[in-house]
């Protein structure tokens, strides 16, 4: 998307600077003097809020960041959704650092920065996997987000899971990210945003070849467990259950054993 491309879509959609403004929550003076070219670089995420209020007319929950000089998420809005066409790896490559988005068949999913929780739960997991791995001369690789995988190896799914770990196939593991589905992935569930991780994921990973897949929900204090080479190894257990992997031979958590630190 050029800012030529969006300038012959608005002119075919027949919208003006007022409205494309008041949807997308960028200021009107700034709408203005990106269309008549006075702002001669502006920021991507811009051009895309504004073509996706022009092809489907409806208001974003975006708020306008005079320093970033961009639209970003409200708060309260974990995940924005945006579906105006089919997106690939060209457009994550001209955002923002920091811009948090992942590609699911197409569409472009944008993400709120995580909270405290997640990124205590996120950390705990890591360390204890990582120290398992280490401990018993494992030979797997564990990394954490922001790393991208490309579930696939093409561009029209790209994700970035909490945690992941690969151990069988160490090739797909390149200088930008992963190339290929990892044998585990761990994600930590965010508030409003259960859809994304218990279905629009689950369906990818078990499509792509990941073997495990973790989905761990701070509002209810449980861990879904799922085994998609053996699905008679599928569980849930709550906080206080010891949690074994199937991918980290011999690897046992229990979550209830550090999560009072959180509040120490």
């Amino acid at each position: 998307m050029t800012i030529e491309d969006l300038r012959e879509l608005r002119e075919k959609e027949n919208m003006s600077y007022e409205i494309i403004a008041e949807l997308s929550g960028i200021p009107l003076e700034v709408v203005t003097k990106i269309f008549t070219g006075e702002i001669k670089e502006p920021q991507y995420m811009s051009l895309l809020a504004m073509e996706q209020v022009i092809v489907r007319k409806k208001k974003l929950p975006f708020y306008y960041d005079e320093e970033q000089e961009q639209p970003c998420l409200v708060r309260e809005q974990v995940a924005y959704n945006f579906d105006a066409r089919r997106y690939c790896l060209d457009d994550v490559r001209q955002l923002c650092a920091g811009v948090r988005v992942e590609i699911i068949d197409g569409k472009l999913h944008t993400m709120n920065t995580p909270n405290r929780m997640h990124q205590f739960l996120s950390v705990e997991i890591l360390f204890a996997m990582k120290s398992h791995i280490e401990k018993n001369n494992g030979k797997c690789h564990i990394y954490t987000a922001p790393l991208g995988v490309r579930l696939f190896s093409d561009d029209k799914t790209w994700v970035e899971p909490d945690i992941l770990v690969v151990c069988k196939r160490k090739e797909i593991l390149t200088e930008q990210g992963c190339d290929g589905a990892p044998d585990l992935i761990v994600e930590i569930v965010s508030p409003n945003n259960y859809f994304h991780d218990y279905v629009r994921k689950m369906i990818k990973y078990q499509q792509a070849g990941v073997r495990e897949y973790w989905i761990v929900d701070p509002r209810i204090e449980r861990v879904l467990v799922a085994c998609f080479e053996d699905t008679e190894k599928n569980a849930e257990y709550h906080y206080n259950d010891v949690i074994p992997s199937y991918v980290l031979e011999g690897f046992e958590i229990r979550i209830a054993d550090f999560i009072d630190k959180f509040t120490e």
